[in-house]
């Protein structure tokens, strides 16, 4: 069993740049989740607020083969002050205390902290990706 797996969800690649960033820096495995919609343009954006805001479920598939792991780094977007349609179903299927969970944003952060082994806000407008990465990472390897 791997210490750590590193999943994420992306619309523009920001949380795909995140998510690199750590599985690299944790030589672990990376997975990607896709809900298959098309979420492209202003219509895609709009849209993408509209799921995350009414809690509207979709399906996902994860592109690759997960290994098990101790624990899980999930790097994923804020849509409209809410997680995105895809993380809120992929968070349901690992428990809170086994997730390190990361999210971007442009200045929002994440209401729902509970349980999770951790939370990290990464937003464009503070410009602090790199500083939470490494935060995050330094903790990981030292404990």
């Amino acid at each position: 069993m791997n210490k750590y797996g590193v999943i994420y969800y992306t619309r523009t690649n920001n949380s795909k740049r995140v998510a690199e960033k750590i599985a690299d820096q944790l030589s672990c495995e990376l997975i990607q989740i896709t809900d298959n919609i098309n979420w492209k343009g202003i219509i895609g954006y709009l849209k993408a607020g509209f799921y995350s805001m009414t809690n509207k479920s979709v399906d996902i598939q994860f592109l690759g083969h997960l290994e098990a792991a101790e624990e899980y780094i999930i790097v994923g977007p804020l849509w409209a002050g809410g997680l995105a349609s895809a993380m809120k179903t992929l968070l349901g299927q690992f428990p809170r205390d086994k997730v390190h969970l990361v999210v971007t944003s442009i200045g929002s952060h994440v209401e729902d902290r509970s349980g999770y082994l951790s939370v990290h806000d990464i937003t464009s407008n503070t410009n602090n990706e790199d500083a939470v990465i490494e935060d995050l990472v330094k903790g990981l390897l030292t404990t």
